[in-house]
């Protein structure tokens, strides 16, 4: 009897598996969370026999396929997971990618919260690479998030699709927005101290207004060291 190699007996594996996710995919009364649990246990296998680009690649092409056939909220929730999941494996390129894709998609729904948790993603990996550009870049763009979220934030509630975790408080985005503020006053403080100042202000006032002494102690004395030295 003959043997067929063992490469090709795990290719036909990878192809048989994926292309079974896809028909469940398909199917008209897919719902969600089982789509989700197939993902993750279809990126296991992957994941086991280094084959993660491929697997990326093909559900690129699957979340094509739905969007195509009317299913753009299951497209949308794997794009979602591939920016994730590629930010887990360091893949930088993909992962801004994935993860820009999903911004935009959550931006065109009005879900701010999910906008903003993948705006944080962003921040993380340009931390990580030192790219002061994309940190300063996506500072900004949390601010503008934060501050969408914050004017109409019973509606971003009502938008927040999630299949499990809940929505983050008001108070937690206005907190969000001050770090914003504080982090782009940090990065300008040598070459704009005006500017900076103006945006500890806005939050100070943030801190103020939720009663956090802590933070507030923190801005006075930094404003208070800016405004005699500079």
């Amino acid at each position: 009897m003959k043997v067929l190699p063992k490469i090709i007996l795990q290719e036909d594996v990878y192809h048989k598996t994926f292309n079974d996710f896809i028909k469940r995919c398909m199917t008209s009364h897919t719902e969600l969370t089982g789509a989700k649990k197939d993902f993750m246990q279809v990126k296991d296998l992957f994941v086991r026999g280094h084959q993660l680009e491929d697997f990326c690649d093909r559900t690129t092409q699957l979340s094509e396929q739905l969007k195509s056939n009317g299913k753009q909220t299951l497209s949308d929730l794997l794009i979602n997971e591939l920016g994730k999941l590629c930010l887990s494996f360091r893949l930088n390129d993909n992962a801004e990618k994935f993860l820009n894709m999903s911004i935009e998609n959550f931006r065109a729904k009005k879900d701010g919260l999910h906008e903003l948790a993948r705006l944080t993603d962003l921040e993380y990996m340009y931390k990580f690479t030192r790219n002061r550009r994309g940190i300063f870049d996506i500072l900004n763009r949390k601010k503008e998030c934060c501050k969408r979220i914050i004017n109409n934030y019973e509606e971003n509630v009502e938008n927040f699709q999630s299949l499990h975790i809940k929505p983050a408080s008001k108070s937690n985005v206005q907190i969000q927005l001050a770090f914003a503020y504080s982090d782009i006053a940090k990065m300008i403080e040598r070459k704009k101290p005006d500017n900076a100042i103006i945006l500890y202000e806005k939050a100070k006032k943030i801190y103020e207004d939720l009663g956090r002494k802590k933070e507030i102690a923190y801005l006075e004395e930094k404003l208070r060291r800016m405004r005699t030295y500079r």
